[in-house]
């Protein structure tokens, strides 16, 4: 009997001991994935080795690019603490609420056409093989993470 009870808890600790390590494992795996920075000039250049020519123009792509988002940023931020503050009211405009959120809305629609452009911008830049590099890093970035952190997609 001492025996049995004996090897059930070194059995218990060994599976786990397992799943703990498995576990550790999977979070420090998923963890180290590096996003990647489209934007990252230096780095697209490595990447896609492109000429000093296409370095010069996609440098000022991504310069106009991040004006652009920014001024949507900051349309959307602003909408966002207008609506903070209506809705920190005790009682709440529900028009005025809706109109700050059609803002955020607008803001968030003219920063993803602006990533559109911005990346057919880019591929009007490059080779014809250097294309089909970017667009597979673009489909990485785009499809493998929910902006909002809410669920994984299909990868």
């Amino acid at each position: 009997m001492k025996r049995t009870l004996t090897a059930i808890a070194i059995l218990i600790f060994g599976v786990t001991a397992l799943s703990y390590g498995v576990a550790s494992w999977c979070v420090r795996r998923s963890a180290s994935v590096t996003a990647i920075d489209l934007n990252d000039t230096e780095w697209l250049k490595g990447e896609l080795k492109l000429t000093d020519a296409q370095t010069v123009e996609i440098e000022k792509l991504n310069q106009e690019y991040a004006a652009k988002v920014e001024h949507c940023c900051e349309l959307h931020c602003g909408a966002r603490f207008t609506l903070g503050e209506e809705l920190a009211k005790p009682q709440v405009d529900l028009a005025k609420a809706a109109v700050y959120v059609d803002r955020m809305a607008a803001a968030q629609s003219e920063s993803e056409h602006a990533t559109l452009d911005h990346i057919l911008q880019v591929r009007t830049v490059l080779t014809p093989a250097q294309q089909q590099q970017y667009a597979a890093l673009v489909g990485k970035q785009v499809c493998t993470a929910c902006p909002l952190g809410l669920h994984h997609p299909m990868q």
